[in-house]
């Protein structure tokens, strides 16, 4: 299953992409962000292809989890400042309707995955609602068919979802949702609360540890 943030089909790039492709394309070696006013982060130090990899993780974390609407103003700032140095950002990292219908055509399973893929725990009601429902419309519009099942933004719970956006999940009509949290589901596993393995891990040992880490108990 392809698990789909709408906002982002056909040309649309994702705020954390904003922020790597422009660490990705700057030509450094530094890269001032004295205007975002984030904390021990007033230059970023792209001298090195390590030190532009770990930028991106900082600044990816330190915007990561801010209200929404902040969030979104200071990823602006970055499009902005992209701009002044004539940093190109691509957007074409996303899919195009017409390859998301493809997979369907394939036999892959399209799941909702929101609108803006937010911190669901960031939103109020109404707003977690719409990103969900909305979502989920948009997809059954471009596939021609029912969707029926949701992966919670980012997934870990308590932290990025919580009892509410369960409650909706289940309210919508969606068929079972999913989280990041590693493990298997067993008969009396939560549907609207399904265990996924997510293998990170590139080299071999720490995907094996990684993997066996899938036994303990969620």
């Amino acid at each position: 299953t392809f698990f789909v943030a709408t906002a982002f089909l056909d040309g649309g790039r994702m705020w954390n992409d904003t922020l790597i492709e422009t660490v990705r394309r700057a030509p450094g070696p530094a890269l001032d962000l004295t205007a975002l006013a984030l904390p021990d982060l007033s230059a970023l130090d792209l001298s090195s292809l390590e030190a532009r990899q770990q930028a991106a993780r900082r600044l990816t974390m330190a915007l990561k989890y801010l209200p929404q609407a902040e969030r979104a103003e200071k990823v602006r700032h970055i499009e902005a400042l992209a701009r002044q140095q004539a940093i190109g950002l691509p957007s074409d990292l996303m899919m195009t309707s017409e390859q998301v219908r493809a997979l369907r055509r394939a036999g892959m399973q399209i799941g909702a995955h929101t609108v803006s893929h937010p911190i669901l725990q960031t939103l109020s009601d109404a707003e977690a609602r719409t990103e969900i429902f909305a979502g989920r419309r948009r997809l059954e519009d471009v596939v021609d068919a029912p969707v029926k099942l949701f992966a919670y933004p980012n997934g870990k719970r308590g932290q990025d979802f919580g009892e509410r956006d369960v409650a909706l999940a289940r309210e919508l009509g969606f068929e079972a949702a999913f989280t990041t949290h590693a493990g298997y589901s067993m008969a009396g596993t939560d549907p609207f609360q399904l265990l996924r393995y997510t293998p990170w891990r590139t080299d071999r040992w720490r995907f094996g540890l990684q993997l066996a880490s899938n036994l303990l108990p969620a």
